[in-house]
């Protein structure tokens, strides 16, 4: 069984609104941190591809020009 968090707000309106405005709220805080599993050059594309399609990585990759 699955989960849609847009069909839910999608239902619910008005409780999206007050969510993102929470979310907006945390953020401004920066009580809000993303894990980065790695940051690769332009030029390593390869390898975020390998990182991707592996499922290995344990936060967001980043590509920095």
């Amino acid at each position: 069984m699955g989960f849609s968090l847009i069909a839910a707000h999608a239902a619910d309106a008005e409780r999206a609104v007050k969510d993102l405005a929470e979310l907006i709220e945390y953020a401004a805080q920066g009580l809000l941190r993303t894990a980065v599993h790695a940051r690769l050059p332009l030029t390593e594309t390869t390898e975020v591809h390998r990182l991707l399609e592996s499922r290995a990585q344990l936060g967001r990759i980043l590509v920095v020009p």
